[in-house]
């Protein structure tokens, strides 16, 4: 769910091992979505509506009332949350403790399957997460997806390098090189400042 990102989550009361609404509390500083509460139960709409649900739908309900829970939510703007905070650091365990990294110091983003390695000034920190879920907290404005699996931190690009005469290759303050993705170059560029090649 958190890499997928929904724009809307139908969620009942009572799920199997606990209850509906204390996984949207758990989720939604990581999900940034209308919440939709299903029911049989009308005493727990306080508790939905307490996390700014976006309506609750008491079963059984007709097909026409779900149809304009989904119309007033295409009128509605997709919620915020602190999903849209950008995080200032991160939380990266390892056995027995947790490292805080700050998000300023990493250099370079690498997705590996459910891992990511950060690179930093100095040191690769291994980070259990997708590169899809950790680019919804990054500041789109400071990193950018150059690769399917490569994120880089606009800050520490060096250089810009070409092979066969087209821009292929970034060149970082860390001495890393990054390859650039063909279909994430063109957005690079205007990012950089740089005309097409």
């Amino acid at each position: 769910m958190l890499e997928q990102q929904p724009d809307i989550c139908f969620l009942d009361i009572q799920i199997i091992g606990g209850s509906g609404v204390e996984l949207a509390k758990a989720l939604r500083n990581s999900v940034a979505c209308h919440w939709v509460f299903t029911t049989a139960y009308s005493e727990y709409a306080l508790d939905a509506f307490d996390l700014e649900a976006t309506d609750y739908l008491l079963k059984p309900f007709a097909d026409s009332r779900l149809a304009s829970v989904i119309a007033k939510i295409h009128k509605k703007p997709k919620p915020s949350s602190n999903l849209n905070k950008k995080r200032r650091q991160l939380p990266v365990k390892s056995v027995g403790s947790v490292k805080f990294i700050n998000i300023q110091d990493i250099v370079w983003v690498k997705g590996s399957a459910n891992y990511v390695e950060l690179y930093c000034a100095d040191k690769m920190h291994l980070h259990r997460e997708t590169l899809s879920a950790l680019e919804h907290f990054l500041d789109p404005e400071q990193f950018i997806r150059v690769h399917r699996s490569a994120i880089v931190n606009i800050d520490y690009i060096h250089s810009l390098n070409s092979e066969l005469g087209r821009y292929s290759l970034l060149q970082l303050d860390n001495g890393d090189e990054v390859k650039i993705g063909q279909s994430y170059k063109a957005q690079l560029l205007v990012a950089l400042g740089v005309e097409n090649d």
